[in-house]
């Protein structure tokens, strides 16, 4: 979806969100064509760090702008390659196995996609990896903030710690802890979702070697010469 200026101004001085609810900077200005197509933003992590985004990156809702991770834009766009290659896979075999497409298209065709899904088979393989260490460090983000909890409520029971302070504090815990497990949810769903897409492609690719092998066998079988054996009397 383009994001033009005239969308994006009003947002500008005001809080970026990623899709979990976490603050992630406030929106400090949009760097765009001479169209007004928005091509990234900068935003003020802190202070002193400042991060630039890609507008393919940036959701415009009612309540503000969101900033989707970059581990699942990555994600989602192996998803629909791989839904994309499992598709024609499956499509040219059956306009072939009913004799829709003459087969010097096919084979052409076919040599295509397994050439794209070969490469694509790669960039997967860098996404799984992707998203494993995206969960390792959720896991330890999470560990971090339990344990940040646990030691508030030693203080709080110590009575070092007014119930003011330790009840605003830990709803910040609580809510950091929550919105890391959905994100880690999330990261997890993706990893199936990619698996299952890639299984699909290359059970599509198994069936039509294994009907081709089944073919052939029942070719041979149908000219073999038929052996007689005289038995004399």
């Amino acid at each position: 979806m383009v994001i033009t200026i005239d969308q994006i101004e009003k947002y500008l001085g005001q809080n970026a969100k990623d899709e979990y609810g976490r603050v992630i900077g406030k929106l400090l200005t949009a760097y765009t064509q001479v169209t007004g197509e928005v091509e990234s933003v900068d935003v003020a992590v802190s202070e002193t760090m400042f991060e630039k985004i890609d507008a393919s990156r940036i959701k415009l809702t009612p309540d503000g702008v969101v900033v989707v991770p970059q581990w699942k834009v990555r994600a989602l766009d192996v998803e629909n390659r791989l839904d994309r290659v499992r598709r024609r896979i499956r499509s040219i075999e059956e306009l072939y196995r009913k004799g829709m497409i003459p087969t010097h298209a096919y084979e052409e065709m076919k040599k295509s996609l397994e050439a794209q899904f070969r490469v694509l088979k790669d960039e997967v393989r860098k996404v799984k990896e992707l998203l494993r260490r995206k969960i390792n460090d959720l896991e330890d983000q999470i560990i971090r903030l339990e344990k940040d909890m646990a030691n508030l409520m030693m203080l709080y029971m110590s009575n070092e710690v007014g119930e003011s302070a330790y009840k605003t504090a830990m709803e910040f815990l609580r809510s950091a802890k929550g919105r890391h497990a959905d994100e880690k949810k999330d990261v997890e769903r993706h990893i199936e979702r990619i698996t299952k897409l890639e299984s699909e492609a290359s059970e599509a690719r198994l069936i039509e070697e294994t009907e081709k092998k089944v073919q052939a066998d029942q070719i041979t079988q149908q000219s073999s010469p038929i052996q007689v054996q005289i038995i004399e009397t």
